[in-house]
């Protein structure tokens, strides 16, 4: 495909399918643009872009935010914050309880002990489509 046939956006769109069908493992962004055949330096360009911001910081987001899902998921509820932060790629358990709370106005704790109580939490602030 010739490259002025390719527009910033379906990079974009690229790398977060790319994301989305790993989300549950430790990709890096290096991995991630070789699965979806990206150029690293393209795609900062294109994810700053569209999004302003970096790809990085984009995998970040989307990870926090399938967290959040995850926590508050009724139906399967996760049986601690631990599983729920290792399952989607965060090593620093202190680092992503306090990027959760910037993010989301809460603790992960505080969302998971009122999702299982069956509580109404607070929508996420943002959450990729599936």
């Amino acid at each position: 495909m010739p490259k002025q046939d390719v527009q910033y956006p379906d990079l974009v769109e690229r790398f977060e399918k790319a994301v989305r069908d790993t989300l549950g493992a430790p990709v890096g962004i290096q991995e991630l643009c070789r699965t979806a055949g990206l150029n690293q330096r393209t795609l900062l360009r294109a994810m700053r872009a569209i999004l302003g911001t970096t790809p990085c910081h984009h995998l970040r987001a989307l990870r926090l935010a399938e967290a959040r899902q995850a926590l508050l998921c009724a139906d399967t509820p996760a049986s601690s914050v631990t599983e729920v932060a290792l399952r989607y790629g965060f090593r620093e358990l202190g680092r992503f309880a306090g990027e959760y709370r910037a993010t989301f106005g809460e603790s992960p704790s505080d969302t998971l002990r009122r999702a299982t109580a069956g509580q109404s939490v607070k929508p996420a602030v943002w959450c990729p489509d599936k």
